[in-house]
């Protein structure tokens, strides 16, 4: 890749996953913001459900004011408002103002989604459109590893408002690095683009990563209080074991962008099916943890989050193959349905959990979703691209 390309892509990569972070810190805090704030586990997974939540309603505007105002201000301004939702949880420290952090800097989050496709879809070449997809999309595990590792054990050690400051300082960085880096594309370039009508039966793509990310999304959000609650370990080895599953995560995806790019476009929905069915057998692993030991949630959660993370940046690259003249539309329809799916998954995960005492039956209803997701892709398969 050439040096623009990369600087493109490594912008886009912190905005993501810096953009994500507000949506990931209260399940990796689970704990500790339930005893600070005084809430059960399933207000505390509300917080999660609401910034996806709104993240998927701000999706559907994210394509027209992306179009307006163009990728790199869409992501400027993203950024600015997740700083600024970061240093108002950490001053106030209510749960009011993580509710209203959620909405706000949920909905911003879908400029960053939008902007970055656009701009990755107009920089790179379709021959390398899976790896740069991957390696943008690998900004959200980076960042979740670090949180995870570092998160639940500084949270003890200090106080859980000093990471919301450094998570603020760095979404700052990441504006000032998107202003410096990202080319300033031509709106009216990007609307005339964007005129294209969306293939028929596109809404599938909604469909289908709604139940992509509703049946995955635990993964990420719970199997740190899984750990310390079902099987007895420390806050501390439970963030390890989620970060290390994060990396091997990102190695995975970042791998299996080249594979996709090999089998090329035609083949890159089957590749997703064949993903999300093994993600499904991984969470049957995670499940099993309690009765057959802690080694089997760590192999789960390694190939669960591998291939989950592989999928979604074949999704993205998807998007792209069928909507190459549609990219905001297109990216405004599916990630309307992927985040309503992160909206309904945490919450309802944590609300069973309380309700049963168990993970169990939680669990079982995220492999029943990443089924039904497999079929629905298949339907994704049918749509034929533009032309």
């Amino acid at each position: 890749m050439r040096g623009k390309e990369k600087g493109v892509i490594a912008v886009s990569a912190g905005a993501v996953g810096i953009g994500a972070s507000l949506g990931f810190f209260p399940g990796f805090l689970a704990t500790v913001l339930s005893e600070d704030l005084l809430v059960s586990k399933g207000k505390v997974g509300l917080i999660v459900g609401i910034y996806f939540g709104a993240t998927g309603l701000g999706s559907i505007l994210s394509g027209k004011i992306t179009q307006r105002i163009g990728p790199r201000a869409s992501i400027v301004i993203d950024m600015a408002v997740v700083a600024t939702c970061s240093f108002s949880i950490a001053i106030i420290g209510t749960y009011s103002v993580w509710v209203i952090s959620s909405v706000l800097a949920g909905a911003a989050y879908g400029l960053s989604n939008t902007g970055t496709n656009v701009v990755i879809g107009k920089v790179v070449s379709a021959e390398k459109r899976t790896l740069a997809m991957s390696v943008k999309t690998s900004g959200v595990p980076l960042m979740a590893a670090l949180a995870a590792a570092i998160g639940p054990w500084s949270a003890k050690q200090w106080q859980w408002e000093h990471i919301l400051v450094v998570n603020g300082a760095v979404a700052i960085c990441v504006a000032i690095s998107a202003l410096l880096v990202l080319p300033n594309l031509a709106i009216d370039s990007v609307k005339q683009a964007e005129n294209n009508a969306l293939p028929s039966n596109f809404y599938w793509f909604g469909i289908a990563s709604f139940l992509l990310i509703a049946g995955s999304q635990p993964l990420y959000s719970w199997i740190v209080s899984y750990l310390e609650d079902s099987l007895d370990a420390s806050s501390g080895f439970a963030g390890i074991v989620t970060s290390v599953a994060c990396f091997c995560g990102v190695i995975v995806m970042i791998c299996n962008g080249l594979f996709a790019d090999k089998l090329g476009s035609k083949s890159r929905v089957s590749l997703l099916m064949a993903l999300l069915f093994s993600s499904s057998i991984a969470v049957v692993l995670v499940s099993l943890g309690p009765a057959l030991g802690i080694s089997f949630v760590i192999v789960g959660a390694i190939i669960g989050v591998s291939t989950q993370l592989s999928a979604i940046g074949t999704m993205h690259a998807c998007i792209v193959d069928k909507a190459p003249f549609s990219v905001s539309k297109a990216t405004g329809i599916t990630m309307t349905g992927y985040y309503l799916g992160a909206l309904a998954s945490p919450p309802l995960f944590g609300f069973v959990v309380d309700w049963t005492g168990s993970f169990a039956y939680s669990w079982i209803g995220t492999v029943a979703l990443l089924f039904a997701a497999v079929f629905a892709w298949q339907r994704v398969g049918r749509i034929e691209p533009q032309n």
